[in-house]
């Protein structure tokens, strides 16, 4: 393999400014961008539907507050039980690293589901739809920050698309994230197409399309991975088996859509 005919990957994760008071990385960068996004995709949704905005950035807040907590737990208890127990104050460490994406659409849902304790007069299979809708975009973001980081990076190949990550080894590997942010990209043109053409008729099929499809997607692209620890059966990694309960309830969510009759929330 020549290594010249492959990308060589060694950005610097943090952003260049023009003065060294303090440091900015790519992947926060990309973490504010996906808050922006998701606030301004959402407004245009409710102004749509023709609905409130008041409670627009408090719902992205519980998102995002409990994505960030959840992703964190994740990473704890699904990845590194071992250590955080032995290191408990490391946990809070987040500017560390160790962020646990099942572990953050946990914390997201619950995040809502606290919001909606609140704020009584939303429908909760209509706010995990919406959240649904506009969700594409910040995982899309946030697995190009990862990128930046040179993390989560694939198996060795000789695929002519591969990366050199020079922050890690000199070895060409799949740039599986960047596989993730373009798919997810896609998927949300795909789930804003399908927005256009049904809009809520079907309450939950857009959270079902995000629980069974990207996990799915999700499932799929860990075989490009480098794996991190023991493979169940010799093949299935920890992360392809967290992946399956979210595609058995996308599948749930989405055979309970089809056969329910669409309902407005009042605000």
């Amino acid at each position: 393999m020549l290594s010249m005919l492959f990308i060589h990957w060694n950005v610097n994760p943090n952003i260049p400014l023009p003065f060294d008071v303090f440091t900015v990385q790519w992947y926060g960068m990309m973490w504010s961008l996906s808050i922006i996004a998701c606030f301004y995709y959402g407004r245009w949704i409710l102004r749509k539907e023709h609905l409130d905005e008041n409670h627009l950035i408090l719902i992205v807040q519980y998102v995002f507050i409990g994505a960030i907590v959840g992703a964190r737990l994740g990473q704890v208890f699904f990845y590194q039980w071992d250590y955080f127990s032995q290191h408990p104050i490391e946990i809070v460490k987040v500017w560390n690293g160790g962020l646990a994406s099942h572990g953050g659409v946990i914390g997201g849902v619950v995040g809502l589901f606290v919001f909606l304790r609140k704020y009584p007069q939303y429908q909760w299979i209509w706010l995990l739809d919406g959240t649904a809708l506009v969700i594409f975009i910040p995982a899309a973001l946030i697995r190009l920050g990862n990128l930046f980081n040179s993390e989560l990076y694939g198996k060795v190949t000789d695929a002519p698309w591969a990366f050199i990550f020079e922050r890690i080894d000199h070895f060409p590997r799949h740039p599986v994230v960047l596989y993730e942010s373009v798919c997810y990209a896609v998927l949300s043109f795909l789930i804003l197409m399908v927005y256009k053409r049904y809009g809520r008729q079907y309450p939950g099929l857009y959270i079902s399309f995000f629980f069974a499809v990207l996990f799915f997607i999700r499932f799929l692209l860990e075989f490009f991975k480098e794996p991190e620890g023991d493979l169940w059966l010799g093949y299935i990694s920890k992360t392809q088996l967290l992946s399956v309960p979210f595609i058995v309830l996308g599948l749930v969510f989405f055979f309970r859509a089809i056969n329910q009759p669409a309902t407005t929330p009042k605000t």
